[in-house]
């Protein structure tokens, strides 16, 4: 009789290892996809800076003034043209 109850504690305690290993498999995978998530989106991060960082510098705003201010397609356009006509530009 106590072997039957030291059997069973056993398989059971097989079994609670069995679904704790399992457990732990499934949250490594996740870590795992979490991640490379992560660095995906540290790339998209970065490839947004390195765009704002040129589309912020101050040669690429002339140019795009300059370009504005060539082509007015409404008067809000032109107005703006004007504006920085006026105003010296620096670097």
């Amino acid at each position: 009789m106590r072997i039957a109850v030291v059997i069973v504690a056993l398989a059971a305690v097989a079994v609670a290892l069995v679904q704790v290993r399992r457990r732990e498999i499934t949250v490594r995978h996740e870590i795992q996809r979490l991640q490379t998530q992560q660095v995906s989106l540290r790339r998209t991060l970065w490839d947004q800076q390195a765009r704002l960082g040129y589309l912020t510098a101050p040669k690429e705003i002339r140019r795009r003034m300059a370009e504005v201010s060539k082509s007015p397609s409404s008067s809000e356009h032109l107005a703006q043209g004007k504006a920085a006509e006026k105003a010296p530009l620096r670097d």
